[in-house]
């Protein structure tokens, strides 16, 4: 009896619609902080300057919520894909890949620039590598993203995220670009989110 309870249990705690209101809130939380922190900070230019420098700043200290907010988006987007994907470790994969990028984003938070500029870029950068794996293997590892709507939304913000880190700098100004970079990552954890929850029907048993 506990062995067929224990599953049901599971079931509930991972449920779609909860997981996706977690991912929601979690992107929610971050985008508060960060246009907070915007708003009540003198002299600093969003165009050239980096999130994570808030961090420098009066009421720096709020960025750990922030990160703890994409973390959240990250590892409930990660649990809502593992709950539903297949026994092959390729459909597991994207789930992995997201869980990882959630602790790296944890320890980003709590690793500030100031306590460590390297260690921070490094935690940032290698949460940011991690999702744009899960996104690009999201259509291939799972059935229910294949179609065109996956490809688009994966791909597409995948190419949105990747084209903004490389033209930083050279092209488009830093701040500006860190800034499209983690809209397309927010929308993407969105989508996937909304796509768990209103298709419930969806299979994942590529």
């Amino acid at each position: 009896m506990q062995k067929e309870s224990l599953p049901a249990k599971t079931r509930r705690i991972l449920n779609p619609r909860r997981l996706a209101v977690a991912t929601g809130f979690g992107v929610a939380v971050f985008l508060l902080v960060v246009l907070a922190l915007h708003g009540v900070t003198p002299g600093y230019d969003p165009r050239t300057q980096f999130m994570s420098e808030l961090a420098l700043l009066p009421y720096g200290a709020w960025m750990l919520l922030a990160f703890v907010g994409l973390g959240l988006a990250a590892a409930a987007t990660a649990l809502n894909l593992h709950a539903n994907a297949g026994p092959r470790f390729l459909s597991r994969l994207p789930g992995i890949l997201l869980g990882l990028a959630a602790v790296l984003f944890l320890a980003a938070g709590v690793v500030t620039l100031a306590v460590s500029a390297q260690a921070h870029v490094a935690f940032v950068a290698c949460a940011f590598m991690a999702c744009g794996l899960a996104l690009y293997l999201l259509p291939r590892a799972i059935a229910a993203f294949s179609g065109a709507g996956g490809y688009a939304f994966s791909w597409g913000l995948g190419l949105v995220m990747c084209g903004a880190v490389a033209a930083g700098d050279e092209i488009i100004l830093p701040g500006i670009a860190q800034r499209i970079a983690a809209a397309a990552l927010l929308l993407w954890f969105l989508y996937v989110a909304h796509q768990l929850a209103t298709h419930p029907q969806m299979s994942f048993n590529s």
